[in-house]
């Protein structure tokens, strides 16, 4: 991939709406593991800014919605906090034009899209000083009314098997494993029974397909979960 000139740096940070005193940090947190350049690149930016996200997201519902149970609550944030909203973020910034990455593919995943954005968070914290009420400032101001959006429209709402996989990799960095346990029944009157299990916490269920028993079983884990 080309270098990238300052130019190119003033624009993402104008979209971003932050002004890097040292452009190295905005630059390694650009910058993939598989860029040969013998450099730094941006994990350790995006452990440091995965713990950030975790933090504005939850700061945002207990200030934004204090009334709502917990459990509601840690539904949004594991949509809020998941890979499909900060990849979109990501997308919206067009943070793909801007990162070093190795490889002829130009396609950038949805996972490394999330990376960036949480990589460019630490970055900020980093560069700003540790100023944390400046980066929740920015954030709030360009993201509140997109969080907003899906706490009031429900858009975190999803099918059970996605909404505990987001769950448990908010909470674990893990994903529930999912086991076919029996299947009776007519070849047109099948029922199958599948097991979901994540940590202690497993429940079986029940469909007319492998699907169909998937959710019932995820459904079960997933309240399992809220009740905990």
């Amino acid at each position: 991939m080309p270098a990238l000139s300052l130019e190119n740096y003033k624009e993402l940070q104008e979209k971003i709406g932050y002004y890097f005193k040292n452009i190295k940090y905005l630059e390694t947190a650009l910058t993939h593991r598989s860029y040969k350049n013998g450099g730094e690149n941006y994990e350790l930016l995006e452990f440091l800014g995965d713990s950030i996200v975790n933090f504005l997201v939850v700061d945002f519902l207990v200030e934004n919605f204090p009334n709502y149970k917990e459990g509601v609550l840690a539904s949004i944030k594991a949509y809020l906090i998941s890979e499909e909203f900060l990849s979109s973020i990501s997308e919206e910034l067009e943070m793909y034009k801007y990162v070093k990455i190795s490889g002829r593919n130009k396609f950038i995943s949805s996972s490394v899209l999330a990376d960036l954005f949480e990589a460019l968070l630490g970055a900020i914290y980093i560069d700003s000083g540790g100023d944390m009420n400046q980066l929740k400032q920015l954030f709030f101001k360009k993201y509140g009314d997109r969080m907003r959006e899906v706490v009031e429209k429900e858009l975190y709402k999803k099918d059970y098997k996605t909404l505990l996989q987001e769950l448990t990799q908010s909470k674990w960095k893990e994903r529930p494993v999912y086991r076919v346990v029996s299947v009776s029944g007519k070849e047109h009157q099948r029922i199958f029974e599948v097991e979901c299990s994540i940590k202690e916490y497993r429940a079986i269920g029940r469909g007319r397909n492998k699907k169909e028993a998937q959710q019932e079983a995820a459904k079960r884990v997933y309240e399992m979960l809220q009740s905990a």
